[in-house]
């Protein structure tokens, strides 16, 4: 399997943490790049001589208002001009938590797949980078050196940069690059690798948790691809908000039982509301594990009470699943959809038209099987299966008959559940519209296209392949059907 490349930067919020927790289980799936620390507008650590004004005078930080309970707090706040720290993070975070917790359960994690890679690799991977002020680029780091050179590497696979936080440490790796190579004979290739090879998830704007891009990456590359998400996976609300078949998996009774007890060192360190948890440089009204209240001082939403052990948040981790390869092809085509819906260019505008998505309640169920793969033997945990879709995508005419075909193999011998549907997102017409497909439980299933569709279209077809175990896990696969008169 060619694996995703990928590289995170992260300014370390507590749901940072969790979401590098949660992709711990999946690095088996992945080939990770880099793990970077960077700065953003919620949380930079300084350098002990300036100010954020001095620094980054176009700054985005909302300041100790943001955490007063000043009811609709100016954003940015103007007296954070004059802050030298703002919710400092815990540098030595993530090598901790490869060399104890990831360490801890490893061997057993080995048990279940061999392609999960050492804490000692990750601890070599994992890098410092431009910390010191929101939209700091003002020098090179260890961080952002280490950035530019997994971007000019002689791996053409593409590199997914995902940022968790700022975008001061990618932006300053590629100032670096143009700094570097502007101007000389090899810009022009050096030029079209990065267009060719980087690509940037990024959450909410897309553009990250500073100005750094707008203010200074954008003109250098303009035309470097940036990816948004149509679905916030695992937000701050998610148990409270979550869609009805899912927002159980975000609730103390399910987190306890298959998370956070029982399930080693890893799933331990998970922050939930009030599991006591007390996380560096924050202020008390930010001390989730210590507090079951969410109040972020804005006027449009009001406080939030939890229960303890309910889910805190994991937000960062919408940059990770959709690239995971579970078999969907959303990162090749944006209509096939991903484990977060379906993606599209920053800046472009996505048409709704499910506010529902269909895969998440099988991602937190792979999410309770992989936790167990952190104490439990092989014959006791379920495994992905194995799908391979025979039906290729071609183009077809109305009244013509498909039939979609594919292979699986159980891996853990309990036997497998199949069905074939519409992806409804990535078809150009509505679900009502959608022909019935015969046979939907077997490998090979049939549908007749209307001879009255809509043409030119499209119809995207799924292939679910999910285990009969405790905890299921289920894997896809996917065909473009193109519609012509």
């Amino acid at each position: 399997m060619n694996k995703p490349r990928i590289l995170i930067t992260t300014d370390m919020e507590c749901d940072d943490m969790n979401s590098m927790i949660h992709l711990a289980l999946h690095l088996d799936e992945i080939d990770p790049a880099g793990f970077v620390y960077t700065a953003s507008k919620y949380h930079f650590n300084g350098d002990g001589i300036h100010t954020l004004g001095e620094v980054t005078p176009h700054y985005s930080c909302g300041g100790e208002l943001a955490y007063s309970g000043h009811a609709g707090y100016p954003h940015p706040d103007p007296e954070a001009v004059n802050l030298r720290s703002y919710r400092p993070f815990e540098e030595g975070w993530i090598e901790s938590l490869w060399k104890n917790e990831y360490a801890a359960v490893y061997p057993n994690l080995l048990r279940h797949s061999p392609d999960f890679p050492s804490p000692e690799y990750q601890l070599s991977i994992t890098k410092t980078g431009n910390i010191a002020f929101e939209g700091d680029v003002r020098e090179e780091t260890e961080g952002s050196a280490f950035i530019e050179q997994v971007i000019l590497d002689d791996d053409e696979r593409t590199l997914y940069l995902l940022s968790w936080g700022g975008m001061n440490t990618i932006v300053r790796a590629l100032m670096s690059i143009h700094e570097h190579y502007a101007g000389t004979a090899c810009w022009e290739p050096i030029l079209s690798k990065v267009y060719k090879k980087v690509c940037i998830l990024g959450v909410a704007d897309g553009f990250g948790q500073d100005n750094s891009w707008l203010d200074h990456g954008k003109q250098l590359f303009p035309e470097l691809r940036m990816l948004r998400t149509e679905f916030i996976h695992a937000g701050f609300l998610a148990a409270k908000f979550a869609q009805e078949d899912a927002v159980h998996t975000f609730r103390a009774p399910w987190l306890k039982e298959n998370i956070k007890f029982g399930h080693g060192p890893l799933m331990e360190k998970t922050i939930l509301f009030a599991d006591g948890t007390r996380i560096y440089g924050e202020p008390e009204n930010r001390q989730y594990g210590l507090i079951t209240v969410l109040d972020w001082g804005w006027d449009s939403m009001p406080a939030y009470h939890f229960d303890q052990y309910d889910w805190i948040g994991e937000g960062d981790s919408t940059t990770v699943v959709p690239v995971l390869p579970h078999g969907l092809r959303g990162l090749e085509d944006g209509r096939f959809g991903s484990l977060a819906g379906r993606l599209y260019p920053d800046g472009e505008t996505l048409e709704k038209k499910e506010t529902y998505n269909p895969f998440l309640p099988a991602f937190q169920s792979e999410w309770a099987a992989r936790a167990d793969w952190c104490v439990r033997p092989y014959e006791a945990c379920d495994h992905p299966p194995l799908v391979r879709v025979l039906t290729n995508d071609c183009t077809v005419s109305p009244g013509e008959t498909v039939i979609l075909s594919a292979e699986t193999e159980d891996r853990d011998g309990r036997g497998l559940e199949t069905e074939w549907s519409f992806y409804v997102p990535g078809c150009s017409c509505s679900a009502a519209e959608l022909p019935e497909i015969r046979g939907p439980r077997s490998l090979r299933a049939s549908f007749t296209v209307a001879e009255d569709v809509c043409v030119p279209g499209c119809l995207a077809a799924v292939f679910s392949c999910r285990t009969k175990g405790v905890k299921p896990i289920t894997r896809y696969g996917e065909v473009m059907l193109n519609i012509r008169k």
